[in-house]
C-alpha cells in the first residue's frame, strides 16, 4: 500500500510543538532522592522520598538561522497543557538541510 499525502490525514506528530519548533521525539524523566532519617544515636527512625526536577530531552527540528540556545525558555503546548515551560541546558546540532536543522535538546522543565 502506497502512503500519499494529499492532505486528507496528518502526518507526523501534530499535538505537541515547542513555539515554532517541530518536535520530533520528547522525552520526561522525573527522579527522586530517598534521605534517611536518623536519630541522636545514628539508628534509623525512617526515610523520606523528594521529588526531583523534571528532566526534558528532545529531538525538533527548526527553519534555518533559527537555533534553540542555551539558558532559552520555551513554553511547552499539547492539547491537554499550555502553560509548561522548559529550560534548555544543551543544544546539539545533529543534521543541517536546505530549509531546517534537526537538533538534539536537553532540559528540565521550570517549576515557578
Amino acid at each position: 500500500m502506497a502512503i500519499t499525502q494529499d492532505g486528507d490525514q496528518l502526518f507526523g506528530i501534530t499535538e505537541t510543538t515547542i513555539n515554532s519548533l517541530v518536535v520530533e521525539s520528547f522525552t520526561l524523566s522525573k527522579n527522586g532522592n530517598r534521605i534517611d532519617l536518623n536519630d541522636g544515636d545514628g539508628e534509623p527512625i525512617g526515610a523520606v522520598i523528594t521529588e526531583g526536577r523534571t528532566e526534558v530531552s528532545a529531538t525538533v527540528q527548526a527553519g534555518v538561522g533559527s537555533a534553540p540556545t542555551i539558558g532559552q525558555e520555551i513554553t511547552l503546548s499539547s492539547g491537554y497543557d499550555t502553560n509548561t515551560t522548559m529550560v534548555i541546558t544543551s543544544v546539539e546540532k545533529t543534521e543541517t538541510a536546505a530549509d531546517y536543522a534537526r537538533f538534539s535538546l536537553g532540559g528540565y522543565l521550570k517549576i515557578n
